[in-house]
């Protein structure tokens, strides 16, 4: 019951961000009052002066001029408190103590001029509208706490009725009239701090669900880059230095999957608890799903460490780490560079962690010039890409496919060689991996395939050997475009029998895919075209893979033939495949042969077919040609 009262009174203390609202409230109504008090003493000094200059004669004269200063002082009171609002809702705030003062004061002023000037007009049996209008001003449009305004309307009611009544006794009417209006201000003055608190308290829940992540409760990124802005524009002026470091967890997805969703979001939630512990003082945010950035000046090594361990006691039986990308804003100033923004930290940071994505040991990556460099790469290959298939700077080389027993050409991989002119030869790892990441692929996959019909096209006109040529597809490929009806349509404007176009996906595409691409395989299969799988070896659902999917060949992955003994472990795996591929009918291709024991080992071991730097690195059409007269050619069924 106690508390109620203390609410219903605003005796209980208010958090920073209400005590603020209604601040702004209070200025905003003391601005409105301001100017209108300010244009009605203006008109009042204005009949002043025509009286005084033009109606000498006017009995009002002497009293207007008498009480001329008293309307004055209302008038720069009003004046003065325009101005302060006016600065203070500009951001040039005085302390909450000048503040109240300020406040004070004017309602000071106006409640006595208000009273005075109705205690003349009582005395001579007239209305005390003005000190009615002043107190409803300053009782009910400014925000007060309902005990203040209870203090300062009854004080003002009460010494006004105890100067009146003892000056002019009032009547049974005025004095109900005057408690009447009294407890109406009251009502009205606690209804409105009652009404204004409400809403301050709703805006404050509303700018935290802005302000923060709904899931963790840690800062979202809208709120996080506002103040990142700030404090990088301060730390850019004074020249000191600030950290920001990407958080990215790996494996969550298995996460999610081992315990629900609702296990997940429990993890996320105590993983952002501790990062706020590790960084106190520090600006902290989650950027999206399972990834989360900080601001701060610490440095971030030893916090690194202490989340990863946080992490462990959450992760249960799934294998999960933590990669943390950090970038230094120090660490790039360059007279061409401009004051660093947030994304571009972002950016980079997030770079230097997904540079260690595959290195299970490494916790954390510091920015450098050689990642700078990686990244610049990737922007040049974006913004480059339609360039260079336009001018043909991409081009496709062909690495032949032998049959083992025979040691002939049977077949062609295409492989694409971008020839930049700025930076050479790029790596097929580089831009091929970066196409993937941002979506890319599907366009280079789909010149790909158009330029080995194109070449099948040249070769039948010219009499040269027909070979058929594999063409290796992304996942991507099946979601970024319809990849099985572009194969099918280009294949016929040139002309290409399916059995002069085979199609290879990789094991690691297989295990992460939707339906929609084993129905996209089998329509391809359905057509006449054959699948092959690449990297047989590499995922970790290998078999899993050959249940769920119809292949025709499987291309054992090159790292089988690291360090191979006849005795040791590869050999026995090796030989282990290629028997599981002559029972499931699968022809089976070791790529990666690069010496002549490896290539006797698979040809006594039963491999159908061998390709690899032994026999040809990939070349180009021409040079293709050559190998096919020099080494001999024939198609196997």
């Amino acid at each position: 019951m106690g508390e109620r009262i203390r609410h219903w009174l605003g005796m209980e203390k208010h958090d920073p961000y209400v005590r603020e609202y209604i601040e702004k409230i209070n200025m905003k109504a003391s601005i409105c009052m301001s100017i209108f008090v300010i244009m009605v003493e203006c008109g009042m000094l204005l009949m002043v002066a025509r009286i005084v200059f033009f109606d000498r004669g006017a009995r009002s004269t002497e009293w207007i001029v008498t009480h001329l200063q008293l309307y004055l002082l209302l008038l720069g009171a009003s004046m003065l408190m325009l101005m302060f609002a006016v600065s203070f809702l500009r951001g040039k705030r005085a302390g909450r103590p000048v503040m109240i003062l300020w406040k004070a004061t004017y309602t000071f002023v106006c409640v006595c001029f208000g009273m005075y000037v109705s205690y003349v007009d009582y005395l001579k049996g007239e209305q005390i509208l003005s000190f009615l209008t002043m107190l409803l001003f300053v009782g009910c449009f400014l925000v007060w706490r309902p005990v203040s305004a209870i203090l300062i309307l009854s004080g003002s009611f009460g010494l006004f009725y105890f100067i009146c009544d003892s000056q002019l006794p009032a009547t049974l009417a005025t004095k109900v009239n005057m408690f009447t209006t009294w407890m109406a201000a009251v009502m009205i003055a606690v209804g409105n701090y009652h009404q204004r608190l409400s809403e301050a308290k709703k805006d404050k829940g509303l700018e935290e669900i802005s302000t923060h992540d709904e899931l963790t409760g840690i800062h979202n990124m809208h709120f996080f880059r506002e103040r990142a802005e700030k404090l990088l524009g301060e730390a850019h002026a004074s020249g000191k230095a600030l950290t920001l470091i990407y958080f990215d967890i790996v494996g969550f997805k298995a996460f999610n999957e081992r315990y629900g969703f609702s296990s997940g979001n429990e993890l996320l939630w105590k993983l952002a608890g501790a990062i706020i512990s590790e960084f106190q003082g520090s600006e902290a945010a989650r950027l999206s799903d399972d990834h989360f950035v900080v601001l701060t000046k610490e440095e971030p090594q030893q916090r690194c460490r202490n989340l990863q361990k946080v992490l462990e006691g959450l992760r249960g039986e799934v294998f999960l780490s933590l990669k943390c990308g950090i970038y230094r804003t120090d660490g790039f100033h360059r007279k061409d560079e401009r004051q660093e923004d947030i994304n571009l930290l972002c950016d980079r940071a997030r770079f230097a962690a997904g540079s260690i994505k595959n290195q299970p040991d490494v916790l954390y990556c510091i920015y450098d010039e050689k990642l700078h460099e990686g990244q610049r790469r990737k922007r040049y290959i974006l913004s480059h890409l339609d360039e260079a298939l336009e001018k043909q700077y991409i081009r496709v080389y062909y690495q032949p496919i032998m049959e083992a027993k025979s040691g002939k050409i049977c077949a062609i991989e295409a492989l694409a060689r971008w020839m930049d002119p700025v930076y050479g030869l790029l790596s097929p790892a580089e831009f091929i991996g970066t196409l993937e990441e941002f979506g890319l692929i599907h366009k280079l996959d789909q010149y790909m395939i158009t330029k080995a019909c194109e070449d099948y096209r040249s070769a039948v006109k010219e009499g040269r050997p027909l070979i058929p040529v594999s063409i290796n597809l992304s996942r991507l490929d099946f979601e970024l475009c319809k990849i099985a009806q572009f194969v099918m349509d280009t294949a016929a404007k040139y002309q290409v029998p399916k059995e002069y176009l085979d199609l290879e996906i990789t094991e690691s595409a297989l295990t992460d895919s939707s339906g929609g691409l084993k129905e996209a395989m089998n329509d391809l299969r359905d057509s006449g075209y054959r699948i092959w799988l690449d990297d047989f070896g590499s995922g970790y659902s290998t078999f899993n893979v050959l249940k769920d999917y119809t292949f025709d060949v499987l291309k054992i992955d090159m790292r089988f033939l690291e360090d191979l003994g006849r005795k040791g472990k590869p050999a026995v795996i090796i030989r282990s495949i290629l028997d599981l591929c002559g029972q499931l009918n699968l022809v089976a291709l070791s790529e990666g042969v690069e010496t002549q024991e490896e290539y006797e080992f698979l040809k006594e071991a039963g491999c159908d077919l061998v390709q690899g730097y032994l026999f040809s690195k990939p070349v180009e059409r021409e040079e293709l040609d050559r190998l096919i007269r020099e080494k001999g050619w024939q198609t196997v069924k």
